[in-house]
């Protein structure tokens, strides 16, 4: 539940609670040897760490150093949304809807004459759930009248793939990338790896307060952000993405 809380399974692709049961049946297990001092120390190690994080503002240096905030152009081609996964009912989560939000208004505000919206989808019980529809009716209350959808993304490098593809079909010369404040270094740098001049966008967070990481809850959330993004960044320079 430590381990959970502080977004370390989220590093492996897994769900808040996925280790709740193995580590709980390995803990019970554990209990009944000598081992079960290892247990006390590293739950108190932990509580520790929880502490320091929620309690001071230690984290707030090393998650503000992830955020990527350029100059936005008086003009580009194309504004590029990064989705942020979808729901079981097909909506998008908080992050999702931030980053819509903000290339909306960057579109109203005539950035640039058009927009890019990547969608994700995942299977419950074998049936494909999607985030077009919820991103569909967010763009029409908007009033813009077209925009381009890409391919099924699972990556951020799946997207920028897909937009330095469309980038040098069109002829776009830079584009303004939205996406949230903690992705967006990487994000960013991903892009222009794949060869995509852009200016970088972060979103207005509505679930995190970023800009002053006061509440603990925050600082927490912040911390699972921090790790993950290391995670990610150490994985995509492997993978020679950055």
């Amino acid at each position: 539940m430590l381990l959970s809380r502080l977004g370390f399974p989220h590093i492996f692709g897994l769900p808040a609670s996925g280790g709740e049961v193995p580590f709980g049946i390995a803990g019970a297990l554990l209990g009944l040897t000598r081992l079960r001092r290892w247990i006390a120390a590293i739950s108190a190690s932990l509580v520790a760490l929880l502490a320091i994080i929620s309690l001071t503002d230690v984290v707030a240096g090393p998650a503000r150093s992830l955020i990527r905030r350029d100059p936005i152009p008086p003009a580009a081609d194309a504004v590029v949304v990064l989705s942020a996964g979808v729901t079981g009912d097909g909506f998008m989560p908080q992050q999702g809807s931030d980053r819509l939000r903000k290339a909306l208004e960057l579109i109203q505000a005539k950035r640039a004459p058009t927009l890019v919206v990547s969608r994700e989808r995942r299977f419950i019980s074998r049936k494909p759930v999607s985030s077009i529809a919820d991103q569909n009716r967010m763009i029409a209350m908007a009033g813009v009248p077209a925009f381009i959808a890409t391919g099924w993304a699972r990556s951020t490098h799946d997207e920028a793939l897909y937009v330095a593809k469309v980038a040098r079909h069109r002829g776009w010369e830079r584009i303004i990338l939205v996406t949230s404040p903690f992705h967006s270094r990487r994000a960013c740098a991903t892009f222009e790896r794949a060869g995509v001049r852009v200016s970088c966008v972060p979103a207005d967070s509505r679930d995190i307060a970023v800009h002053s990481l006061r509440d603990p809850d925050d600082r927490i959330a912040a911390f699972a952000m921090l790790i993950y993004e290391i995670a990610g960044t150490i994985r995509y320079q492997q993978q020679g993405w950055l």
